[in-house]
């Protein structure tokens, strides 16, 4: 028996070294990032799709907030997301969502050149009707960085038992 699990562990370890080995490398890794570039008037008309707001934590009554950090190339494509903060791993998977569908065809051909690395932060606030969702309420409590905010206001609906 105890044969079999030095084996065992031995294979698990080749294993983990070789999905390690197999990584593939990022090709901007030295590309600084641009803070707010999206907040700045020339990118105004990006048609950023509506964030859902994650079920959980309108169900258990949680605000938090996700910032995700990508690179843009020149045609408009979006690679490389990374999530740089998140207070819960909900907020995180829906504002990789939202990223991915935004329409990036209203925006100006030609305005980025090269690849740019950029970030944005998500900040999902549960309304109470009292305005602490707005922009300038959340920023004085938010856990998150970066330049480029979003508001993701949700409700939480209450069921009769």
């Amino acid at each position: 028996m105890k044969g079999k699990l030095t084996l065992f562990s031995a294979l698990l370890t080749l294993t983990a070294c070789q999905s390690a080995s197999t990584a593939i490398p990022s090709k901007y890794t030295e590309l600084a990032v641009t803070e707010g570039l999206l907040a700045t008037a020339q990118y105004q008309s990006l048609d950023r799709i509506e964030t859902r707001y994650p079920i959980e934590g309108a169900r258990d009554g949680k605000d938090g907030c996700a910032t995700l950090e990508y690179v843009i190339t020149p045609d408009y494509q979006i690679s490389e997301v990374q999530i740089v903060d998140a207070s819960a791993r909900y907020f995180a998977r829906e504002a990789v969502q939202a990223l991915q569908k935004w329409q990036w065809q209203s925006v100006p051909a030609g305005l980025i050149t090269t690849p740019v690395k950029t970030q944005t932060r998500f900040e999902f606030c549960l309304e109470n009707k009292e305005g602490r969702c707005a922009l300038e309420q959340i920023a004085k409590r938010t856990s998150c960085r970066g330049v480029d905010a979003l508001p993701v206001v949700g409700y939480r609906v209450m069921r009769p038992n």
